[in-house]
């Protein structure tokens, strides 16, 4: 799901002209081992093969346009999304409480079993990214931020 994130989300130019990887961060206890190496091994999205990171910090994983928050950081939330709404960074939560009321971009939940997702239209075009209406069309639903 999250390489398909990336590839039909759109980045302003002059953010990715100055990248040669579209590079994938992801916080906290990572859920996907080396599945998701092996997914996104030699694969483009926005013309850019993509760079996995990960970190436990912020700090670790500076230069993501990606950021996967895993549900280990479901505590921070709150300024983890303030630290990077609007800055051209894509986040997705992992299954975190109102990550997209909070100003998450896209939440990824299990619904008996199987994967949906969450999206905020509003903190996607803060952040100056723009969602491919194929994507939207697959979205479980559409959230709004609380007030600020």
């Amino acid at each position: 799901m999250v390489y398909t994130f990336a590839k039909y989300v759109t980045w302003p130019k002059n953010i990715l002209n100055r990248s040669k990887v579209l590079v994938l961060g992801i916080l906290g206890d990572d859920p996907f081992g080396q599945h998701i190496d092996r997914i996104i091994k030699n694969r483009k999205a926005n013309g850019l093969y993509i760079e996995i990171k990960r970190g436990k910090t912020l700090k670790d994983l500076k230069g993501s346009h990606i950021l996967y928050i895993c549900n280990s950081e479901e505590t921070g939330i709150k300024s983890i999304i303030e630290e990077y709404k609007s800055k051209y960074i894509l986040t997705i939560g992992d299954g975190i409480n109102d990550f997209c009321k909070l100003g998450g971009i896209f939440n990824i939940e299990y619904n008996d079993g199987k994967p949906v997702f969450y999206i905020n239209l509003e903190a996607a075009s803060k952040a100056g990214l723009i969602i491919d209406t194929r994507l939207l069309q697959l979205a479980e639903g559409f959230v709004i931020s609380d007030a600020e």
